[in-house]
């Protein structure tokens, strides 16, 4: 026979049980949270650049690649990337963007693979293009945006953020352009920081390892 005790036990038995399933989730879901909705960090936050604030999808814009195929945005899922965008062509400081944004991949060692490099390049505004040459910068995704979508790119993406400024864009691996770095402001050991902490937050989301360039 039951004894009153022990009827009384059970409810105290679960109530304990979710307590304890409670003070493990919580942490989980609350870093899910402002992952997906990083505008609710609190203004002390230790980030470098600044965040895009809500992060601005990139999939409805339509690039080309270098060979002139269409670009699957798809092919970015699950890495985080490293955007430039530059305007009639890519001249040294732009090359010299690209360089630092290849050594801060390179700093963060085994987790390169989870980090992509882009490059999209805007016609001037006489329609002019010229494709530069990217030799020893192996690895770069070059994206072409024709006259038609300069509009949509210049909206997506603040460009002007200082004199002399070039940005370097995060997109996470979600497709969303969330942080923007102003490489007059950031130095690339900052830049780094940032990299490192976003990655160590999305090392159980994202699952990279797509991305195979040295």
């Amino acid at each position: 026979m039951t004894s009153v005790a022990d009827n009384r036990s059970k409810p105290r038995s679960l109530a304990s049980l979710w307590l304890l399933i409670g003070i493990f989730a919580l942490p989980l879901m609350a870093a899910w949270l402002f992952y997906l909705n990083p505008q609710w960090l609190p203004t002390g936050r230790t980030n470098n650049g600044t965040l895009i604030t809500p992060p601005r999808p990139v999939e409805s814009l339509i690039l080309q690649t270098a060979e002139g195929t269409p670009f699957d945005w798809q092919t970015l899922q699950d890495m985080w990337s490293m955007t430039l965008v530059s305007e009639g062509g890519c001249d040294a400081a732009c090359i010299e963007a690209l360089i630092k944004v290849r050594q801060i991949r390179r700093a963060t060692a085994a987790n390169r693979q989870r980090i992509a490099r882009v490059l999209i390049l805007l016609p001037d505004a006489d329609g002019r293009l010229t494709t530069p040459n990217l030799e020893g910068l192996e690895g770069t995704q070059l994206l072409i945006a024709d006259k038609h979508q300069r509009t949509a790119v210049e909206s997506l993406f603040p460009l002007q953020l200082s004199e002399q400024a070039i940005p370097i864009f995060l997109i996470d691996p979600r497709g969303d352009l969330m942080m923007v770095h102003d490489t007059t402001i950031n130095t690339s050991k900052q830049i780094l920081q940032d990299l490192e902490k976003l990655l160590k937050a999305s090392q159980s989301w994202a699952k990279g390892g797509q991305y195979g360039h040295q």
